[in-house]
């Protein structure tokens, strides 16, 4: 995926955001200076430099088992854009910086056999490249000898010297350098490549400096035919390649053809039974779970019916019961009254015990309010309402909710709400479910949901359809 640009870009940004997310300073240094070099490529030249840079620094301070391997890279690497874009100060410094962990003898850096002898001399033809681009000639030739001393090892990279010697104006070093070179190649039979075409154009250039026009011409009439070679011989490559795959094709599509058509008839004919099949299947399984979900939302719609007429006739007994009671004991009321009232306010001072008979009529009392002043109904309706209304602490409030009503003080209104709800869905039947929702108290649709799902197992939608359809 490294060379394709969209899945590399992607996978960097995911490496730079999980290093972060871990701490791992290492890897960001990794990812950043990744990101650097793509946006170098995509001519934001300032940021690329930064990003680079600034993953460099996070690097040093890494304890990272590779950190001088991966320092290595990234100096080399930016000293070769430095010097495309002619930075040629900021490279010296890069190129000093690279040096320095090349020569000195670090904990943390991999040996590689005589990798450092290797590294030395190409720094010193780019020290030498970089100085005489300066106008730094003296120490520029002191870079150069300084790579002569090295010798012949390592040759495989001495074009990098090149730049210099054109620069010192050494056309016969160069000529002498690149004639070993293409001897070799011809020697090989290695002619048409891209190797000897830069020795060519290099030949041709020292040539052409010496003002031997004849050999330049010459060998840059080798270039010209070399490069004609190379796009021939590729394109030569592609035709017998296409061609191949043309002809092996071709046989293969007339003996295949019948039998092509013949199978993908097969295929289309099982396909379509096969799809026939699974949409019966899935229309039977769909239509199964449909009947079974309404007869469990008619069950549920039932239940629910049943629970608010027994609710409603055990109301009616009881007010019955009151009315009764309430003949037989009018003359001692107001004494009982204002005694009752005394107790509510003295309450919240001494905390008195009740007996469990005066807990339950003050529970009645209670609901009575919330019941007759449709108080559930008001999506704003708090604790100190009521108890400014009964004259009682909030501990006892709280434990009266909880003792009569199996809940708390939100949950018994909901409870109020969710039964007013069951009568607005089944008499009013134009309503929305949102209207519902509003008519009933609750603040939002998506509580009235929810909280309506928890109770009875179904939604308010699905148990008005139940409804409407019995």
């Amino acid at each position: 995926c490294l060379h394709d640009e969209l899945k590399k870009a992607d996978y960097v940004k995911l490496l730079l955001q999980k290093a972060k997310a871990c701490g791992n300073k290492e890897m960001e240094s990794i990812a950043l200076f990744n990101m650097g070099k793509m946006i170098y490529y995509q001519e934001d030249k300032k940021q690329g430099y930064e990003l680079m840079n600034e993953a460099i620094e996070l690097m040093k301070n890494t304890d990272y088992k590779y950190k001088y391997d991966n320092l290595r890279y990234n100096y080399n690497t930016l000293l070769i854009m430095q010097q495309r874009d002619n930075q040629y100060e900021k490279a010296l410094k890069t190129l000093d910086l690279l040096e320095e962990i090349v020569t000195k003898d670090m904990e943390g850096t991999t040996d590689i056999g005589s990798l450092t002898d290797k590294e030395k001399k190409t720094m010193y033809a780019q020290r030498a490249l970089i100085l005489s681009r300066l106008g730094r000639m003296q120490e520029a030739d002191e870079a150069y000898r300084a790579w002569l001393a090295i010798g012949d090892t390592y040759s495989k990279d001495d074009y990098l010297i090149i730049p210099y010697l054109m620069d010192r104006k050494l056309y016969d070093k160069v000529i002498e350098m690149n004639k070993a070179h293409e001897d070799f190649l011809y020697t090989h039979n290695d002619t048409v490549t891209y190797h000897m075409r830069t020795i060519k154009r290099s030949l041709g250039d020292a040539y052409e400096k010496k003002k031997e026009y004849k050999e330049a011409a010459k060998y840059f009439k080798d270039l010209a035919i070399l490069i004609d070679s190379l796009k021939v011989r590729e394109q030569k490559s592609s035709a017998l390649e296409l061609a191949k795959i043309y002809e092996t094709h071709e046989k293969d599509m007339q003996i295949k053809e019948q039998k092509a058509k013949l199978e993908e008839q097969h295929i289309i004919l099982v396909a379509i039974l096969g799809v026939l099949f699974l949409a019966g299947l899935a229309f039977y399984l769909v239509i199964r779970h449909l009947r079974a979900i309404k007869r469990k939302n008619r069950f549920l719609a039932r239940q629910i019916d049943s629970q608010l007429a027994y609710r409603e006739e055990l109301h009616k007994a009881n007010e019955e019961i009151k009315q009764l009671l309430k003949q037989q004991h009018e003359p001692s009321l107001p004494i009982a009254s204002g005694k009752q009232t005394q107790s509510r306010e003295k309450e919240e001072d001494y905390g008195d015990i009740r007996t469990s008979a005066e807990d339950k009529k003050l529970f009645e009392e209670l609901d009575r309010l919330v019941e007759e002043d449709k108080l559930f109904l008001d999506p704003n309706i708090s604790r100190e309402l009521l108890l400014n209304q009964l004259h009682i602490s909030k501990n006892t409030f709280a434990q009266l909710i909880q003792a009569y009503s199996g809940t708390n003080f939100s949950g018994y209104i909901n409870n109020k709400r969710l039964d007013y709800s069951i009568h607005l869905l089944k008499d009013y039947k134009r309503y929305t479910i949102e209207a519902v929702a509003t008519d009933s108290g609750f603040s939002n649709v998506r509580s009235f949901y929810r909280i309506f799902r928890e109770k009875y197992g179904m939604t308010p939608s699905e148990y008005r359809n139940t409804f409407e359809k019995e």
